[in-house]
């Protein structure tokens, strides 16, 4: 049945290896070892294992090290990581969490316990995830936000469960079109004060606010201070987690994105950029597109939508257009949003997005085109 799992055991201790490997080895599984952190980190990188088990005090680089690296390089990013250590205190666990391990487990284990954790962690990788999509304005003020929210609701409404995620602090921010400030009686710091790998789905939903749509946010503070209040690798579990419980997660992200908005960047699967009609627009696109390059994410994954104030494109179709705009920004159009909705780009807090009062309205339109475009159904 396992016989096509492949596990990297990165262990110095024989006695230790002998046994997660027989362990593993007698329910089917194709077990590869590494002595030490180097050797482990080269045959993560040729031998892709489906999940790593990996040792703490480990000789030159210790495992935490290893977690970190393995974390950093996008061909490893996602290895499902079980940390097997005799590193018993509470801090040592966290640490582990920190830099990125999925699960944690205390030597001497039983091994049934290591075949639990180890199922349960390949069981969580195959598991289908939410897709998540990113909207990032090419500059301020364009309508993102609104076209964000928008589709979000036109995806509620196709019957998915969707969760929108805010990193805007502006005034027309996703919690306030949506109505849904006074209802976030409680925040992502509750979560954080505990081990995230404790967070059941349940503990996700208390702190999300829930729009009469369905649609459920949670909102990202601005940090307090000159760090982040929460960590790049906290994010990163709790978006996992997100994941594992919907169908879509759509994220608001601000023109220059943070640190932590860089850790959602890598795990989107469309990131769309959002402009308007102007005449720097396009080479805006293209700008934004080659920094998400240096930082790794292919053009496939990158699309635009360009926002027509000023009625440019009116009178021209679509699919004459496409093909231009896609040769000078170098990535997918994926549509155009016309001109005679500029009152409903700029709504009030808490108003009604169009989507629900002008279901017939252009910018309804299009914004259901999108979310077909995202489920796959355009």
């Amino acid at each position: 049945m396992n016989k096509n799992k492949k596990i990297l055991v990165i262990e110095d201790d024989p006695s230790a290896m002998r046994l997660v490997g027989y362990t593993l080895e007698r329910e089917g599984y194709q077990v590869l070892t590494a002595p030490n952190g180097l050797t482990g980190i080269r045959r993560a990188r040729s031998e892709a294992p489906d999940l790593i088990v990996l040792d703490i005090m480990l000789p030159g680089m210790d495992g935490y090290e290893i977690c970190h690296r393995l974390r950093a390089e996008p061909e490893t990013a996602r290895l499902p990581i079980l940390m097997l250590s005799a590193k018993a205190q509470e801090i040592d666990r966290a640490t582990g969490f920190k830099v990125g391990a999925d699960d944690y487990l205390v030597k001497p284990a039983a091994p049934s316990e290591i075949l639990s954790r180890v199922e349960a962690l390949l069981a969580r990788a195959t598991a289908p995830l939410s897709k998540m999509v990113s909207f990032l304005g090419s500059k301020r003020r364009v309508g993102t936000t609104t076209i964000a929210v928008n589709v979000a609701i036109a995806l509620s409404q196709k019957g998915k469960r969707v969760t929108v995620v805010d990193f805007c602090c502006s005034a027309t921010n996703m919690t306030e079109q949506l109505g849904l400030g006074l209802r976030l009686e409680h925040s992502i710091a509750d979560l954080l004060a505990r081990p995230i790998d404790t967070i059941s789905h349940r503990d996700l939903e208390a702190v999300l606010a829930v729009h009469h749509t369905g649609v459920r946010l949670l909102g990202i503070p601005k940090p307090s201070g000159d760090h982040e209040d929460i960590s790049s690798s906290d994010l990163d579990l709790l978006l996992g987690k997100l994941q594992e419980a919907g169908d879509c997660i759509l994220v608001d992200l601000p023109p220059q994105p943070s640190g932590l908005g860089k850790v959602v960047l890598t795990r989107c699967d469309l990131i769309i950029i959002v402009t308007d009609s102007k005449a720097d627009s396009l080479p805006n696109i293209k700008s934004t597109a080659s920094l998400l390059g240096l930082a790794g994410i292919s053009k496939e994954r990158i699309g635009a939508v360009i926002i027509d104030r000023d009625a440019i494109f009116n009178e021209v179709e679509f699919s004459r257009l496409q093909p231009t705009i896609e040769l000078i920004t170098g990535v997918s159009l994926l549509g155009i949003i016309p001109h005679d909705t500029r009152a409903s780009l700029e709504p009030a807090p808490s108003s009604t997005p169009a989507t629900i009062s002008n279901p017939d309205s252009p910018l309804a339109w299009a914004t259901r085109g999108m979310a077909q475009l995202i489920t796959g159904e355009g």
